[in-house]
């Protein structure tokens, strides 16, 4: 069987790859993938150099990807729960860019008939924007703030619209995103860089929010979020980032923080529980896939060689691309 590949040799290189494969055995899962999305944001810092690999387990020479979607097409002879046929989506640490992925059955989950498989495999970023507001703990009528308004950013406004959480207040630097936003159903949107409007909202709200998320993994946004945060308040951080950060632990200490990261693979039953969520609010139209039908590419070396390119860039005019692999 052979197996077609984006290849990661090294750092910053990306290519197309073929390989022989074998059938899958014990737990293991063999997918048929229709699609992967690429993770602009963490495959960034994976493929710039093995730094951030620490979350993954690997380095150099590997097949990146953590988002797949198809068809079960073989599984080992002790999978219970999936059978060949079977539409699913796949979240293995690594190796989802390609057209036939590897995954233990218990990272596995059956797609619902009325959701189509290039919008569950948004999935694994849905989950992080689940995991994180789970994590942050609010009830209905809590306030909420969402630094980065990028799939997780937009995944996580629906998501707190669905619970109830007002105001919801969005924050990015591009205006493409502010507007995206505002269609997901957030209440305020603002750029981090006014200031004016900033310390505005802050009045307005009797000191800031129930909890401010960070989803854009930059240090301005981690240090907005302690800012936004009202006394007592949280503070939640969800990016992949293995660098040193500096932090205002001066408003941190004095308003009595709660901050806390949200590494999802270190609760792997708060994860499961977000991926079903996901899945669920999907079906039932609580949650919309972002937009992506002019963004789903045909895994060629010209295609994988110029998207990663971008990704080496934070060229985020490649919003939400998506291999599709049959």
């Amino acid at each position: 069987m052979l197996r077609k590949s984006v290849y990661w040799p090294s750092a910053g290189v990306a290519e197309y790859h073929e390989e022989e494969i074998s059938e899958p055995t014990g737990k293991t899962v063999l997918i048929a993938t229709q699609y992967s999305l690429i993770s602009q944001s963490s495959e960034n810092s994976w493929f710039v150099n093995d730094k951030a690999h620490v979350v993954l387990g690997t380095t150099f020479p590997f097949i990146p990807g953590y988002s797949s979607a198809g068809v079960v097409e073989a599984v080992g002879e002790d999978v219970t729960k999936f059978k060949p046929g079977d539409r699913v989506i796949g979240a293995p640490v690594y190796g989802a860019h390609s057209n036939y992925t590897y995954v233990e059955e218990d990272a596995v989950y059956a797609v619902p008939d009325d959701v189509q498989l290039d919008d569950a495999v948004f999935y694994n970023l849905g989950m992080t924007a689940l995991f994180t507001l789970d994590k942050a703990d609010l009830r209905l009528g809590q306030s909420v703030a969402i630094i980065g308004a990028g799939v997780v950013g937009q995944i996580a406004i629906q998501a707190a619209k669905a619970n109830g959480l007002h105001p919801i207040v969005a924050f990015d630097i591009q205006e493409q995103r502010r507007q995206a936003a505002k269609k997901a159903g957030a209440d305020i949107v603002l750029d981090p860089n006014d200031s004016a409007a900033i310390e505005a909202l802050i009045g307005k709200l009797n000191g800031g929010v129930d909890a401010a998320l960070d989803v854009s993994g930059s240090n301005p946004g981690m240090n907005l979020a302690i800012h936004l945060a009202r006394p007592l308040g949280k503070v939640v951080f969800c990016t992949a980032n293995n660098d040193p950060q500096t932090l205002n632990y001066g408003e941190f200490f004095i308003k009595n923080l709660t901050i806390l990261g949200d590494f999802v693979n270190t609760e792997m039953d708060r994860q499961r529980k977000a991926i079903k969520n996901f899945l669920w609010l999907l079906s039932t139209k609580k949650i919309i896939a972002p937009a992506h039908s002019d963004t789903i590419y045909d895994p060629t070396d010209e295609n994988i060689k110029m998207l990663y390119g971008k990704v080496l860039k934070h060229d985020n005019t490649i919003n939400n691309p998506i291999f599709k692999w049959r």
